[in-house]
């Protein structure tokens, strides 16, 4: 399940463990030389040098991707193995160790069919990132904060099919308005299942955000994105997650989304412990610019930036490899903020006790880079 784009720093040894020599990020930012030993899809042993080796690669736990709608030429709601196949591979070879494949805007119909086919392929064995769930993007959102949602399949919250959903055991998100009616029945149900809640693609006031909490809301989805703007008389959902320790949010940084500037206030007024990086990634990720299908409409990729005809951005095609670079390179963050934001505070989110860490027991869940932040290896379950 491993993706190597070059190199070989990690080798098996004689008693057919996978051993790892690099530098890991410890809490305070510092690298820490380590030699890691990886079997049984666990990390085993680590053993730690008092003298800090520069040339050799950085370690990082895996990139966990909360926000994955392709890459490589498929979508989730393709609703096929070869598809997901196709995603997990290509995602993996940027880092992305886990995440949850995403949905769009879609009748119910689409959305079971994507749900139960992806229930299957999660009982398959597979190379590439791990598909630990899929996160419900609409249909239940705000038609005027639609991004690139199709209008015409949004319809208001609606518990007995959310219900039906929430059966498959397969879903670990789901993003709403909140101020839509019966948004807070759906709520507590996917609260009751142990399912993330998030506002998103929302016109929620910061009320709206704070009284949703009571019913099971937790998060954010991107940040800044497909919801009403930061003012100075009305916080929006920004202002009221710059305000609520108990909320988290995810953001997309690629410098198109997001201006680097405001993610740079964001991460400094809500710290780097409630914030996570996600790709929002399509199909056309790793494929070059051109015309794709998002959801029955036409993107058009063309340096790095994904929009439908009338300009709105549809999605990216950034990988989990370059956001955590990114966010280092607009001198936001060091290293551990970085290392937090692309996989443990996920992990913590999903309630992944076993990932997101370089620890003794942990996942075998891990990224090696060169000093420049390419991707040498990805390892997935040791291998």
């Amino acid at each position: 399940m491993g993706t190597r784009q070059y190199g070989l720093p990690a080798v098996r040894g004689w008693d057919h463990a996978m051993h790892i020599e690099g530098n890991r990020i410890l809490a305070n930012g510092t690298l820490q030389t380590v030699h890691v030993r990886l079997q049984d899809g666990k990390i085993v042993e680590i053993k730690t040098f008092a003298k800090t080796e520069d040339s050799l690669p950085l370690i990082v736990p895996g990139f966990i991707d909360i926000h994955v709608h392709g890459g490589g030429g498929a979508d989730t709601m393709d609703h096929t193995i070869e598809a997901y196949e196709t995603i997990a591979k290509t995602h993996a070879r940027y880092g992305t160790t886990s995440m949850l494949l995403t949905t769009v805007t879609e009748s119910d119909a689409q959305i079971t069919q994507v749900l139960h086919q992806a229930k299957h392929y999660m009982t398959m064995r597979h190379e590439g990132a791990q598909v630990i769930g899929v996160h419900l993007e609409g249909p239940f959102i705000h038609p005027d904060r639609a991004g690139a949602q199709r209008l015409d399949c949004i319809v208001d919250p609606q518990s007995e099919m959310a219900s039906r959903w929430f059966d498959t055991g397969i879903v670990k998100m789901i993003t709403m308005a909140p101020e839509r009616p019966h948004a807070h029945d759906v709520a507590r149900l996917a609260r009751a299942a142990g399912i993330i809640v998030a506002a998103g693609h929302t016109r929620a006031k910061a009320v709206d955000v704070a009284l949703a909490k009571l019913s099971g809301f937790s998060h954010v989805t991107h940040l800044c994105n497909a919801m009403e703007p930061l003012l100075h008389r009305e916080g929006g959902p920004i202002g009221h997650v710059i305000e609520d320790q108990e909320y988290t949010a995810d953001l997309i940084c690629d410098g198109i989304h997001v201006h680097s500037a405001m993610i740079k206030a964001l991460v400094r007024s809500i710290g780097s412990e409630r914030l996570m990086l996600i790709t929002d990634a399509i199909r056309a990720t790793a494929m070059g610019d051109g015309l794709y299908d998002l959801g029955g409409q036409t993107v058009k990729v063309q340096g790095g930036q994904c929009q439908l005809e009338d300009g709105t951005l549809a999605g990216s095609v950034l990988t989990m490899g370059q956001a955590f670079s990114l966010v280092q390179s607009y001198g936001l963050v060091h290293l551990a903020d970085a290392q937090r934001m692309t996989s443990e505070n996920a992990a913590r989110k999903l309630g992944l006790h076993s990932k997101g860490k370089i620890e003794l027991g942990y996942d075998a869940d891990l990224v090696l880079l060169t000093s420049q932040g390419d991707i040498m290896q990805t390892v997935i379950g040791g291998e």
